[in-house]
């Protein structure tokens, strides 16, 4: 009786121990098997051959384009797939008004998704696995449609070569505002991984310009790269490089259009904390200066009704809390990019950005670098310009002082 008494708490320990035993025992769930090559593929123009080498080159220089009332593209599974198709990944150089993807329903097709125009790439997994799947766009009038890249899942969890985007947040604790594809890695660092992926931060990326459907696409794969899932904000503006200010807002269609356009972004996503580039343009680039004097005169100008009063009477008034220049030398500070990041797998923030920049595919022939260029307009270094709740104590922290908002639901 004592014997049994005695092993009476390993026992209990035992039971205590087997639910969690058993559920690391749960094997992952599978990932998601490209089956594109197995698929056959039919376009709605005559083409088909190239038609179905551009959708399947991993590149985002060809694309499969048609321009008509109605564009389709069909995927069928086929006697040489192992399973029918589970998922479907499309990207788009220029995107429909409205789209639909359908399955088979005895002889005619049924809509299972229908689509809009907000994200470039997307992916739709398939309530049911279908042996074939149909992208149909019917409109009144003719429209044009260009997908560089589809691919085609089994069933399974969300591939890592597939992006299945969120909305863009609808306000931010930070706004990180870059000029161009690329500079949020070169000159922001390991920013975004950091307080996007890693901290759990509700972050915004914005661009100022648009700088061509490529590097768009780049952009896309490279904070995906990072953990990011909420959409971006690419502006209206054109990549422009002029020699002095006033030409530089004049190709970008005057002052108070750039100014009114980052006054409109303060107000729409409301952030507490806004990082942008420095005010001398790193290198001297003047649409990174355009930027940061953007960024600078908007603080006021988002927190006063009377001033660009349509996104005012839109969205409401803002007042930023703080401001950081990229080698801001008010209130200056030092960002440690070095911390593994548990959420990325164990890398730094500053080798995610590093990472994410491979994804820039058409500026690896530059000069540019995330440890060249950052290193020497140093990606660390940032200048606490405005604020409205004092000076940085701690340092090393583009929150501090700074309560974030509630977590969205």
């Amino acid at each position: 009786m004592h014997n049994r008494l005695r092993f009476l708490p390993l026992l209990l320990l035992l039971l205590l121990l087997c639910p969690c035993l058993s559920r690391a025992e749960e094997a992952p769930a599978r990932e998601a098997p490209d089956i594109t090559a197995a698929c056959s593929l039919s376009f709605s123009t005559t083409e088909q051959v190239k038609s179905a080498a551009r959708v399947r080159d991993n590149r985002y220089t060809t694309a499969w384009s048609s321009t008509a009332k109605t564009v389709w593209l069909t995927a069928r599974s086929g006697e040489t797939a192992e399973e029918p198709i589970g998922g479907v990944y499309l990207t788009f150089d220029r995107i429909p008004e409205r789209w639909y993807l359908q399955v088979p329903a005895g002889e005619e097709w049924e809509t299972v998704y229908t689509g809009d125009n907000r994200f470039l790439h997307v992916y739709v997994p398939l309530e049911a696995p279908a042996v074939a799947v149909r992208f149909l766009v019917q409109e009144e009038k003719k429209v044009k449609v260009a997908i560089p890249e589809l691919r085609l899942y089994g069933a399974g969890a969300l591939p890592p070569g597939a992006q299945q985007w969120l909305p863009t947040r609808e306000r931010a604790d930070i706004l990180f505002l870059s000029s161009h594809a690329d500079d949020e890695l070169i000159f922001f660092g390991g920013g975004i991984p950091t307080y996007d992926t890693e901290r759990g931060y509700q972050v915004v990326v914005a661009y100022l310009t648009g700088c061509g459907i490529r590097r768009n696409h780049e952009l896309l794969d490279g904070l995906w790269s990072m953990g990011v899932r909420h959409y971006p904000v690419i502006g209206p503006f054109p990549d422009r490089h002029k020699k002095t200010m006033a030409a530089e807002y004049s190709a970008l269609g005057g002052q108070k259009k750039v100014i009114g356009w980052v006054t409109g972004l303060y107000r729409r996503y409301k952030p507490l904390v806004v990082v942008t580039h420095d005010k001398y343009g790193e290198y001297g680039h003047y649409q990174h200066r355009v930027t940061a004097a953007a960024a600078t005169l908007a603080w006021d100008r988002a927190a006063d009704p009377a001033r660009y009063p349509d996104s005012a009477e839109q969205y409401g008034t803002w007042q930023v809390q703080k401001l950081y220049l990229h080698l801001g030398k008010t209130n200056p500070i030092t960002m440690d990019w070095d911390v593994p990041l548990d959420s990325l797998g164990g890398i730094t923030g500053l080798e995610a950005a590093v990472r994410a920049y491979t994804c820039h595919v058409s500026q690896q022939g530059t000069q540019m670098s995330v440890t060249g260029t950052g290193e020497k307009y140093s990606n660390r270094r940032f200048g606490l310009e405005k604020t409205m709740v004092g000076p940085d104590e701690a340092g090393g922290d583009f929150m501090e002082h700074i309560d974030p908002w509630p977590g969205e639901e």
